[in-house]
């Protein structure tokens, strides 16, 4: 079986899916791995790196899909990469599938078999594969470090003979993977640090990382079966809005992070509230290509409204490219690996098995996902 590693060509995309590390593990098996030069220049791995461990180095893409029978990437195919895509190839990426169905069609009529990791549920068995929890875990360190970058002042508290610098407010909105780890950067780099959820049950982990959970007194937000949290009641809405207005008058940078899954990002920091922050305040929106969780920020650019630098970037994990692929080539590895038959050196996916069914979006020329 031939597994093929194409070059990204999604603008501002820095990983790539498989690493060197990860070819010798596929080569291993009795694979053979084709990789597209300078697949993985921008993440830190050279031709020479894949060559090294087992792979063969192909020029282009048309060369590089041919006789593929297994696509590994971060994004699902662009448009212009369908001229070399072939029926009954596999692939296997981030297709952000519930708001991608009409890509998700073109790709279906291809006779591809797509499989959109982004739909893996949140079980335990699934952990190891989770693409959006080790990219969101990067992402939530990268957010507060980009933060810092554009603060005008130190975070930690510094007490000098000149005098004393106060620590940093930081506000972070939604407490899931990548919340969390903000959280944990922002304190270990000295901030005095806030957080607010819809799940009131957040409130341990938060604590636990030494952040301080904004309460909401109103109606407790939920959470759906797959862990990700939904829509909440207008009373709580408003409740959480005044709780967060408050919070931000005291705010220098805050990050939000919140998304429901195929709905468009809420809006958490509306623009009269950002007149009533300190000036030279920061908000890193990670939710900007959803629509984003701040009013006026756009995605992939640097805006300032009333003073606040807004950031609208909904790939930082791509800022922390050798990280981010190292992770994303381990999960790609791991939701392959229970169809490895060792005897025959081949990958056959089991179509009754809940995980394979939840990721399959597209097969024998059927949408399998829900429109």
């Amino acid at each position: 079986m031939l597994i093929a590693i194409p070059r990204e060509l999604t603008p501002g995309e820095t990983r790539v899916a498989a690493v060197p590390a990860v070819v010798k593990k596929y080569r291993a098996w009795g694979l053979q791995v084709r990789v597209e030069s300078g697949a993985g220049l921008k993440a830190g791995f050279n031709d020479e790196d894949y060559r090294d461990a087992g792979a063969e180095i192909i020029p282009d893409a048309a060369a590089l899909y041919q006789n593929a029978d297994i696509i590994l990437k971060i994004w699902a195919p662009l448009p212009e990469e369908d001229a070399y895509l072939a029926g009954g190839s596999i692939v296997i990426a981030n297709f952000q599938a519930l708001g991608n169905l009409p890509r998700i069609r073109q790709l279906a009529k291809l006779g591809l078999t797509c499989f959109a990791l982004d739909l893996l549920p949140r079980i335990s068995r699934a952990q190891s594969m989770d693409i959006l929890s080790s990219q969101s875990n990067l992402a939530g360190y990268k957010a507060v470090i980009e933060a810092i970058n554009l603060f005008h002042s130190a975070v930690p508290l510094m007490m000098t003979a000149a005098g004393t610098v106060t620590p940093a407010r930081v506000l972070i909105l939604g407490a899931g993977v990548a919340g969390l780890q903000a959280i944990a950067t922002a304190k270990r780099l000295g901030a005095q640090v806030y957080a607010s959820d819809v799940r009131p049950a957040v409130k341990e982990q938060v604590e636990s990382l030494g952040g301080k959970f904004v309460e909401v007194t109103a109606e407790a937000g939920f959470e759906t079966s797959g862990a990700y949290a939904s829509e909440t009641s207008d009373e709580y809405k408003k409740a959480q809005e005044l709780a967060v207005a408050e919070q931000l008058t005291k705010t220098d940078i805050a990050v939000t992070t919140a998304l429901i899954p195929g709905r468009p990002a809420p809006k958490l920091i509306k623009r009269c509230m950002l007149s009533r922050m300190p000036r030279g305040a920061v908000i890193i929106d990670m939710a900007s290509a959803f629509g984003g969780n701040v009013e006026g920020s756009v995605d992939q650019s640097i805006v300032e409204v009333e003073g606040v630098k807004i950031v609208g970037n909904s790939n930082l994990a791509a800022g922390v490219p050798y990280s981010a692929s190292i992770l994303f080539a381990n999960n790609l590895y791991n939701f392959l690996a229970p169809g490895y038959h060792s005897q025959t050196h081949t990958l056959v996916f089991n179509y009754d098995d809940e995980l394979i069914k939840a990721t399959c979006v597209a097969r024998g020329g059927e949408v399998l996902i829900k429109e």
